[in-house]
């Protein structure tokens, strides 16, 4: 179901009898009209993506084009037609609402070729467009029967009820009648409302025969020629029952429902939801009840003026008080609307151009924060230049391209249409990797990350992009960014930086290091390989470089020192390697060189740690700065006392702390 529910209506389905009931009798007997200018009526007309949907056994494009082209040929001669289409230009905007026909312009000869044009594609603005259809009454006052015919309500985040309820506000003379089409009369609720609030007519119909007859009845009350008024819930025998009116009402009602055979449509099939109307109190009745002679009896009522329900009209019997007079609830003021306002989105690569034509994704957020911490996402486009529909107020929105990216807080003002430009500066990087001869690398043997440029507190990077794979162009905001090339997958990388230049595509080539090196356990050298054998690779300070386990696993080292383990059958059989060049290797571990002590082991796996490096010598000559006795009890471990300012400092980088 699209759109927003209106909260508040009580909504009842009733029968198609009673919303139509006696038109076409009276339409026959009516005098032709001697204004000269026919009523105007605008049909607004759904196109969106949904209206492909089959209803019955076609779509209800389809049928709308069918049966309103039928209806407007019948009606030519008591309505003057336009039309306002929505959702039948572009596949996700909300701002596509056309006005394609003014009042007297949409015809029986030019239907054909206006409604064929339709193609339902996008989005439902349902509310911008009964804006739009508002705009073509000739006056300020005017009268203007709209009539919608949609599937659903607004998909643009829009309030169709809101927005009624400011046309009907600015124009006492115009009436919006609704025709929902869908084979779910659920997702029609929505749309109740924008005939509720304005006095028109709300028909949901299911199937192509009942929109037909929902035409009928629409076009009836548009044109003036006599139909009936939307009945409460509970329908008119209820209605005559509490009112204590008697037997009238019920024949009156049966009367009412009974139309010409060849013009009504067939009870039962149209459905529609009606508002009951409250229920008046008759003022001054307590002060009439309390000044009538007793012994006097009072009057019977007389029966109801036509077009009134006999709850509204109903007394009470003879010797029944009165109900005190209730006062009339204030009528509270129609709530200012915030009509949504066309915004244009472009992106150029840079200040000079060009255009971005395709692979552009805008994301559109509210700028306030929700309570969760988060944004919401309002819309998402994918076109190279959408146009949204927005309220007025705040957002931030986002236009991403490739990695390339960038947010704007932009503000929407009411009736303000605004285009706003995006300057992306976005560059491309093309990655490859070789071996240091030049050799290309084999196939999916390498991949790089992409990282920023700066580094936080902790001395890490902010990764862009895992696992890119080589030749492919990737597209990046323009500046400096850190690469790490791995080759294998083990320790062979390489790093280093690029530069991105807006509107250039930057391309690195990467000389990647390390060897494919091969590992066996044989009983002598050059026998066949053990199975069933773990491995475990070592750096020279004991770090594990990749664990495996099989006969003949490969790996690619970078260049080093490294020692293997062989776990087999429960004993570690060791060997010490270095890599110095991009040759492979095959390093065998023999069973007959004996298996590795338990000292030894350690020694691999946990070697001490490397003595510090002796202090440089002293230069002769000359004073060093921080060099001398210490005078004075100052608690830090250098000399107090003045130095040569101009001799040379001892590891000036270093933090000077406390001696402890």
């Amino acid at each position: 179901m699209r759109g927003k529910r209106c909260a508040g209506l009580r909504l009842a389905l009733l029968a198609a009898a009673l919303l139509g009931a006696g038109a076409a009798a009276l339409a026959k007997d009516a005098a032709p009209s001697t204004d000269p200018e026919l009523p105007s009526t605008v049909v607004v007309l759904d196109a969106s993506s949904s209206m492909n949907d089959k209803v019955g056994g076609a779509s209800k494009i389809t049928v709308v084009r069918s049966e309103l082209g039928k209806a407007i040929g019948t009606y030519g001669d008591r309505l003057s037609f336009g039309l306002v289409a929505f959702g039948h230009r572009k596949a996700s905007n909300c701002a596509d609402s056309e006005i394609l026909a003014k009042p007297g312009a949409l015809t029986a000869e030019t239907q054909a070729k206006m409604l064929g044009a339709i193609k339902p594609k996008g989005a439902a603005p349902v509310a911008a467009a009964l804006s739009d259809a508002a705009r073509t009454a000739a006056g300020a006052n005017a009268k203007l029967e709209i009539v919608l015919i949609a599937d659903g309500g607004d998909s643009c985040d829009a309030d169709v009820c809101a927005t009624a309820a400011s046309l009907k506000q600015k124009s006492e003379g115009l009436r919006i009648h609704v025709i929902g089409l869908d084979d779910k009369a659920a997702s029609l609720k929505p749309l109740a409302c924008v005939a509720a609030t304005t006095g028109g007519t709300f028909v949901a119909a299911t199937t192509q025969v009942e929109f037909k007859q929902a035409l009928v009845s629409v076009l009836d009350a548009a044109s003036g020629s006599g139909a009936a008024e939307p009945a409460a819930a509970g329908g008119a025998s209820d209605q005559a029952a509490d009112s204590g009116g008697g037997g009238d009402a019920a024949p009156n009602a049966a009367a009412a429902a009974t139309p010409n055979a060849e013009d009504a449509p067939t009870p039962a099939t149209v459905r529609t939801i009606a508002i009951p109307p409250p229920v008046i109190e008759p003022q001054g009745a307590e002060q009439s009840q309390s000044t009538a002679p007793k012994s006097e009896p009072q009057a019977a009522p007389s029966p109801p003026p036509s077009g009134e329900t006999a709850v509204n009209k109903s007394v009470p019997a003879q010797g029944q008080a009165l109900a005190p007079a209730k006062p009339a609830a204030p009528i509270p003021p129609a709530p200012e609307l915030k009509l949504p306002v066309p915004v244009t989105f472009k992106a150029l690569v840079t200040e000079q151009g060009p255009k971005l034509d395709s692979g552009l994704v805008w994301r559109v957020y509210a700028a306030a924060l929700s309570p969760d911490g988060t944004r919401k996402l309002i819309a998402t486009h994918r076109e190279a230049m959408p146009t949204a529909a927005l309220l007025p107020g705040d957002y931030l929105v986002n236009a991403a391209y490739g990695l390339s990216n960038l947010t704007k807080k932009i503000k929407v003002e009411s009736g303000k249409s605004i285009e706003e430009t995006f300057v992306l500066n976005t560059g491309a990087l093309k990655l490859a990797a070789t071996l240091p001869n030049g050799d290309p690398l084999p196939e999916g043997s390498v991949r790089f990350d992409i990282f920023s440029d700066e580094e936080d507190q902790f001395g890490n990077r902010h990764r862009i992009l895992a696992n890119a794979k080589p030749g492919v162009v990737i597209r990046l905001n323009a500046g400096a960014y850190h690469i790490v090339s791995l080759y294998g997958d083990a320790n062979a990388s390489v790093k280093c930086d690029v530069t991105v230049e807006p509107g250039k595509i930057t391309e690195a080539t990467v000389k990647q290091t390390g060897a494919k090196i091969t590992f066996k356990l044989v009983q002598t050298l050059g026998g066949e390989a053990l199975a069933d054998t773990k491995w475990k690779i070592l750096t020279s300070a004991g770090d594990v470089v990749k664990e495996n386990a099989g006969a003949l696993p490969t790996h690619i080292l970078a260049n080093g020192s490294y020692a293997v383990v062989a776990d087999h059958g429960g004993l570690d059989y060791t060997r010490k390697f270095s890599i110095e060049s991009s040759d492979p290797k095959q390093i065998e571990v023999v069973v007959d060189d004996g298996p590795t002590s338990a000292d030894a082991l350690k020694q691999l796996l946990d070697p001490p740690p490397p003595p510090p490096p002796s202090p440089p010598p002293a230069p002769s000559g000359g004073a060093i700065a921080g060099d001398g006795a210490p005078s004075g009890n100052t608690g830090l471990g250098f000399d107090s006392s003045p130095a040569d300012p101009n001799a040379p400092l001892i590891n000036p980088g270093a933090l000077l702390r406390p001696s402890r």
